[in-house]
């Protein structure tokens, strides 16, 4: 199984791991990084991978090259990339996001100089277009049906050829028997009272994943109702933001943390407006910490939140945002109800030990084909 990294705190690179971690237990898995944090024990062992970090342009070129040559040297029964930016050829690769579908995204919504001039986009799309051409690869696990569509549409891959297999989410680590605990410690780490209305927004791109109109509804809600921020992109064009419309003292950035789900525990409601999502893990995650979910219908959203049940679907706006969050801000009963009920939605989400299960059962159709001889073309 080949990552760019695995580790417990991404997204990719935490799927990824969650997934190879049980998936050990039924068959010798080798793990194709660069890093792999913690270090895998027996029975899963590590396959490292030297690949340049910078620039970041370099990274899916790099790694992609790398990769390939690591993988050629052993005598592999099953290939299984995760991500567009892996090995040149693969019997399986699961797409967790179709770039190309972002880059189109992009150009529609007046980003064309950002999108053109940025080349990591490019690398990533060279490399995507190279792994979706039909004889480099043999079956595609697509992690949400829209993914799914937009392979076929963007590069015509046969949907017959396409699995859908939903991301998991671990419950109980969003759930922790500490739960008040961490609450208690990581509101008053950021001097929020026990009135404030905390909304919640994680994610590492920032401008993609809606972090403006967040900041643009702010001064229309409450001013109990304050916003915490996770993640590690840049904030300081969203801080300017924030103090053009007079709410900098109610707009916390947090930065990256590797306890995530602390964060998920100090706040009451999360919010979501993402522009694209392939699956958008961090709303199942959200869900299953008990948190009303105001997200776009994207990714996992688009099955999951469900308008008055467990939270709002809402448009990348903030008008569309302000109407979603002001009752809920105002009610603390009904945040109550709307985050019991997504807990319990997301509970009925598959297992990682069922995602494995069906991921195993890709595994035995294809190794049936090439024993069969079966050629892809």
């Amino acid at each position: 199984m080949s990552s760019f990294r695995f580790n417990h705190e991404g997204g990719i690179e935490r799927v990824s791991y969650e997934l190879a971690s049980r998936l050990a237990e039924r068959l010798d898995l080798t793990l194709v990084a660069t890093a792999v944090d913690p270090e895998p024990e027996p029975p899963l062992t590590w396959l490292r991978v030297p690949a340049r970090t910078r620039p970041s342009f370099m990274v899916p070129l790099t790694y992609s090259a790398a990769a390939t040559r690591s993988v050629t040297t052993r005598a592999f029964d099953i290939v299984h990339n995760q991500g567009g930016c892996a090995a040149r050829s693969q019997d399986v690769i699961t797409a967790h996001s179709c770039h190309r579908a972002w880059w189109d995204m992009k150009l529609h919504h007046g980003e064309v100089v950002r999108a053109l001039a940025n080349p990591f986009h490019h690398a990533v799309l060279h490399v995507e277009r190279s792994n979706y051409r039909p004889s480099r690869f043999r079956r595609v696990i697509a992690v949400s049906q829209s993914v799914g569509r937009e392979l076929t549409h963007f590069y015509d891959v046969d949907p017959d050829r396409i699995t859908v297999i939903p991301n998991a989410v671990d419950t109980a680590r969003f759930q922790p028997p500490d739960a008040a605990a961490r609450r208690a410690e990581v509101r008053a780490r950021h001097q929020f009272s026990d009135d404030d209305v905390v909304l919640l927004f994680v994610g590492k791109e920032f401008r993609r994943k809606g972090l403006a109109p967040v900041i643009d509804a702010l001064p229309h809600l409450p001013p109990n109702a304050r916003l915490l921020v996770v993640g590690g992109d840049d904030p300081a064009p969203f801080r300017a933001r924030a103090a053009r419309l007079g709410v900098a003292s109610r707009v916390v950035f947090a930065g990256h943390t590797s306890s995530v789900e602390s964060a998920f525990q100090a706040g009451d409601v999360f919010v979501f407006p993402t522009t694209y999502e392939a699956f958008g893990l961090v709303v199942l995650e959200a869900a299953a910490a008990g948190l009303p979910v105001v997200a776009t219908p994207l990714g996992v959203s688009e099955d999951l939140v469900v308008d008055g049940r467990n939270g709002a679907i809402v448009d990348h706006d903030p008008v569309s945002i302000v109407r979603a969050l002001a009752p809920i801000v105002a009610d603390r009963d009904m945040r109550r109800r709307l985050g019991e009920q997504a807990r319990r939605d997301a509970a009925r989400q598959a297992s990682w030990s069922q995602v494995a299960d069906r991921t195993y059962d890709v595994y035995q159709r294809v190794h049936e084909e090439k024993l069969a001889g079966h050629i892809v073309t």
